[in-house]
């Protein structure tokens, strides 16, 4: 607790003085997080005082979050600046636009199925036999499959979320796809067939 002003001095020293508002909020907690981070993770038996480890743990976090902010990938963000440097006039591959002002340019969202009146049904009709299907898959393979489908998480992000290595996790994938596959009367994938 002594350290949260150090923490949030050099997470507000990382961000780029351009950000306001929420975002710089939410980096500065994200440099607490990274003080909380240190402090877990802190030896004094390696040689350096807390505020140099504490430090760059802060920092590091904070670029962690920009970096995830950011909808470029770093090989695309060095091409763009690389391409900047040939041309100054070059525009932001990306552009951020309120929804304020797509709403006074006319744009009118439309309802999510969810808040359409009249009855819901679903959109394929095999879903009910999917849907039965998870249901009866062990928590741990139904939990792997949400996270990969309906989150989109990577194999590593899943399994560091449930302490698997990524072949772990492939292989708790696999078999809940087949077990899927017999529950919902679908034919294996060829190169399944074939192991």
């Amino acid at each position: 607790m002594s350290h949260l002003n150090f923490a949030r001095a050099v997470a507000f020293r990382t961000i780029d003085p351009r950000c306001f508002g929420t975002d710089r909020e939410d980096l500065l907690a994200w440099g607490v997080l990274g003080l909380v981070q240190a402090a877990q993770r802190y030896r004094d038996d390696r040689g350096s005082s807390f505020s140099a480890y504490a430090a760059r743990r802060v920092r590091g976090q904070v670029l962690d979050a920009l970096r995830e902010r950011d909808p470029l990938t770093r090989s695309a963000r060095r091409a763009f600046r690389s391409a900047r440097e040939a041309n100054a006039d070059l525009e932001s591959p990306y552009s951020e636009m309120s929804l304020d002002k797509a709403l006074d340019a006319g744009y009118e969202p439309r309802p999510s199925p969810e808040a359409r009146p009249g009855p819901r049904c679903p959109l394929d009709p095999r879903w009910p036999a999917v849907a039965r299907g998870l249901r009866s898959l062990p928590g741990l393979e139904r939990k792997v499959l949400v996270l990969s489908y309906a989150r989109g998480l990577t194999l590593k992000e899943i399994g560091r979320q449930i302490g698997l290595s990524e072949s772990g996790v492939c292989r708790v994938r696999s078999r809940a796809l087949r077990k899927m596959r017999r529950r919902c009367g679908a034919r294996p994938a060829p190169e399944e067939a074939a192991s």
